[in-house]
């Protein structure tokens, strides 16, 4: 027992340093760069900056106007803590010389690098004198023999872009199931252009197709542009035909890939062609989004990739350009993730030190804590304080962001009244896409999750729940990358249960949330944390 108290004053001590009269860990944001400034020839430049910070950071980048600009590139769209970031000023095709600000923000507090571009001495013709580009615009509003036109359709009929048929496997995910691309034809004035359906490496099932509306892509499906031998691809021009929504709430995230990753991979680690990075494609069917694309090979085949929400792409009309110098290196294709071993029966090794926390909801809601079934909903998520021992522990009830409303609170006991028994307290998570931030621990890293379930309310339903290490932009998570190794998926049952989830390769004083992908309830939680080494 003295071990015990030893840890848990230890930890007192430790998270003492963090927490402010509010209760908030963390709560004075610090970001810095350097350099803070980079300059530039108009033949532009790649660089490096170091970003030293003690929270999540966002970046921008604008001109004077506080337009966005993107003529820089950044190799990170977010990050947390301290990060080296890799900058790229792409050439000056204009006469004037020109000013960006890279921003680094979380809340208010900020940080700033600034880009400056010396003028070209010989501008790029301006006006209509654009490259003589072939033109292709192709319709896929209209039935188009050969191709697949339902939801999982076997593909075992179809043409393989590398093999000669396509690999179907029967829509079974295993360890090799590579290649799961069926080649189709288009033809315009007598002469046949070959697009791809793809699925990501490891797919379960096929969900590309050609439907009355165009072709329908799914979450992190692929639709391969046709190769032109001795041409390269320069735009894009993307006509959508899904439903309209409020692009601040709702992210259909359209971009120009350069490979097919594995459905495991992380949606932010994609690489996009220069110029092909996703665009929200979320508001007004019929409206034309454009993508300008540099760095591009010849005979090579790109891909229209939603990787977050499902697309359906009503038209594109297509700009390819010749060949001219020197063709750039196309890279070397991401590996397949390999699968983690966390060990025999899933468990990881536990320290003997660790710091082993049990938080209880059967009991009245603490203070600051949602109660309520509805209530609004903040992005992010709301901090609530668990003490124990003389600790506040912080966890996060959140919703997936741009929600209409939190569903992740304390449901607080009801008491016996007549025949009607009196009920336990739990916390619910009401509905699907909803999460429970679970507290960081300075120099402890989360080694194991167990669940005490029970049921939610009438609900009889069974939940679906994992551990993640992020909350996703709108509705459903992306990709199982988002999944802590031991924490994916379980079914818990509607009446209760113990449900243990063993992780692996967690960091340290880092927030997990426990994710419901179907709607459930959690009576009590057993947390432990590793010592840091």
């Amino acid at each position: 027992m003295k071990t015990k108290y030893f840890i848990l004053a230890a930890a007192a001590l430790i998270l003492a340093a963090c927490q402010k009269d509010n209760g908030k860990q963390d709560a004075d944001a610090v970001i810095s760069v350097s350099p803070d400034k980079v300059e530039a020839t108009y033949e532009g430049v790649e660089t490096t900056v170091a970003v030293t910070a003690n929270c999540e950071w966002n970046i921008s980048k604008t001109d004077a106007e506080g337009a966005a600009v993107d003529w820089v590139k950044c190799d990170l769209s977010k990050g947390k803590g301290n990060k080296t970031l890799g900058i790229k000023v792409e050439r000056n095709p204009k006469g004037a010389a020109r000013n960006a600000t890279v921003t680094l923000y979380s809340g208010e507090v900020k940080a700033f690098i600034d880009i400056k571009q010396a003028a070209n001495p010989s501008p790029d013709p301006e006006g209509d004198e654009e490259p003589d580009y072939l033109v292709l615009a192709f319709d896929f509003t209209k039935a188009l023999e050969g191709w697949p036109t339902a939801i999982d359709q076997s593909w075992a009929e179809l043409k393989d872009c590398d093999s000669g048929c396509a690999t179907d496997n029967g829509g079974t995910a295993v360890a090799a199931n590579s290649h799961r691309r069926a080649k189709v034809k288009y033809t315009i004035d007598g002469k046949d252009y070959y697009f791809t359906f793809a699925d990501p490496n490891g797919a379960e099932k096929h969900n590309i197709y050609l439907g009355t509306t165009g072709v329908y892509s799914g979450t992190y499906r692929y639709f391969g542009l046709p190769a032109i031998e001795g041409k390269k691809l320069a735009k894009v021009e993307m006509v959508q035909n899904a439903s309209n929504q409020d692009p601040e709430k709702f992210n259909r995230a359209v971009g120009v890939s350069k490979w097919i990753y594995h459905k495991d991979f992380p949606v932010d680690d994609i690489e996009y062609v220069s110029g092909g990075d996703p665009q929200n494609q979320a508001e007004t069917n019929g409206k034309v989004y454009t993508y300008k694309l540099s760095g591009t090979c010849g005979n090579t085949v790109y891909y229209m990739n939603s990787p977050v929400k499902a697309s359906i792409i009503k038209s594109l009309t297509l700009y390819y350009a010749d060949l001219t110098g020197k063709e750039p290196d196309p890279g070397k294709e991401p590996e397949d993730p390999k699968p983690s071993d966390p060990g025999e029966g899933g468990e990881v090794v536990i320290d003997p030190n660790a710091l082993r926390l049990s938080f209880d909801f059967t009991g009245e809601p603490l203070e600051g804590w949602p109660t309520a079934p509805k209530y609004t909903h903040v992005d992010g998520g709301i901090e609530c304080k668990y003490p124990l021992d003389g600790v506040d522990f912080i966890f996060v009830p959140a919703d997936c962001d741009g929600a209409s409303a939190g569903q992740a609170f304390w449901q607080p006991p009801v008491a016996a009244d007549g025949d009607t028994p009196a009920k336990a307290g739990y916390f619910a998570l009401n509905a699907q896409y909803r999460y429970l931030g679970l507290p960081m621990v300075a120099n402890h890293s989360l080694v194991q999750v167990v669940c005490h379930s029970c049921q939610l309310g009438a609900v009889t339903t069974a939940a679906k729940m994992g551990i993640t290490k992020s909350i996703a932009k709108s509705a459903a998570h992306p990709a199982a990358s988002e999944f802590m190794a031991g924490g994916e998926y379980q079914t818990w049952e509607a009446t209760g249960g113990d449900y243990t989830y063993s992780l692996s390769n967690t960091e340290v004083a880092t927030r997990y949330y426990i994710y419901a992908n179907a709607k459930g309830a959690i009576a009590k939680l057993d947390l432990v944390y590793n010592p840091a080494k």
